[in-house]
């Protein structure tokens, strides 16, 4: 049980590392659809990415993130084929709004399951990593994701600030939810 923070923080750059967002309520287009179909195949195909993560949704967010396929197309080179060929779209750099806007989205994606896996996994009870994570301050989630798609500036002084506060949410969640903190590696 003393890897449990060590898993908490594990499974949070697991999906740092995916920098992925769920989105949008429209129907793609065939052009959107081949453009999310072709990001999905990437996250899904080197193996990372965490079970119960939805890959569409996720690559749905990121064509929607990144302002859809043409605006993709034009600005970052970014089709079906080239992204099938291994163009990443995680190394687009958005503006802190932008990428905090696809960050916001991604828990829809599965990553609070996840976490909650990763927790209970790891030998917490699962009301405790349920609680836990309740009492996690999802801005910092968020921003945790989203630093992935600033600019490294932005991404090392909102991604600092981000870890910085989800420590302190830890914390304080130890006090709420009744926790030992020797069950977090505390």
């Amino acid at each position: 049980m003393k890897k449990n923070l060590a898993t908490l923080f594990g499974a949070l750059m697991a999906l740092t590392l995916l920098a992925s967002a769920c989105g949008g309520g429209d129907d793609p287009s065939a052009a959107d659809q081949a453009v999310i179909d072709a990001i999905a195949a990437q996250i899904g195909a080197d193996g990372d990415a965490p079970a119960g993560l939805d890959l569409n949704c996720m690559a749905s967010a990121m064509v929607d993130g990144l302002g859809g396929t043409q605006v993709m197309a034009d600005s970052y080179g970014l089709t079906a084929e080239t992204i099938a060929a291994g163009q990443e779209p995680d190394t687009v750099v958005l503006s802190v709004e932008d990428a905090r806007t696809m960050g916001d989205a991604s828990m829809d994606c599965g990553m609070g399951s996840f976490i909650l896996a990763q927790l209970a996994g790891d030998g917490m009870a699962e009301d405790d990593a349920s609680c836990l994570l309740d009492k996690l301050d999802q801005d910092a989630i968020r921003d945790m994701f989203a630093a992935e798609f600033m600019s490294e500036a932005d991404a090392d002084r909102i991604g600092e600030a981000a870890e910085d506060t989800m420590f302190s949410s830890i914390i304080a969640a130890i006090g709420s939810c009744d926790l030992d903190p020797t069950s977090l590696g505390l």
